[in-house]
């Protein structure tokens, strides 16, 4: 029997009093997972709100030429390219 159908037979063993409790238990592992931290540490990071130095501003400025010109490749492109 795998970890999952344990846990499965746990829950399913148990009194339907207990089961909000197991629900909160669970809700509160989930909300503690790695993915879900990043999730929520991206979603309440600050703005950057440092400033465009005149250099990036040029280099933003020429990567808007070079897009509105066609002078770019796709990653699918450069794929091919070097067969990856």
């Amino acid at each position: 029997m795998t970890t999952k159908e344990q846990i499965h037979q746990l829950v399913e063993d148990l009194p339907d009093s207990d089961l909000e409790t197991v629900k909160r238990v669970l809700e509160g592992l989930s909300a503690l997972s790695s993915a879900n931290l990043v999730k929520a540490a991206l979603a309440h990071a600050p703005i950057d709100d440092e400033s465009v130095t005149d250099e990036e501003a040029q280099a933003i400025e020429e990567a808007e030429l070079d897009i509105e010109a066609g002078r770019v490749v796709t990653a699918d492109q450069i794929k091919v390219r070097f067969r990856l």
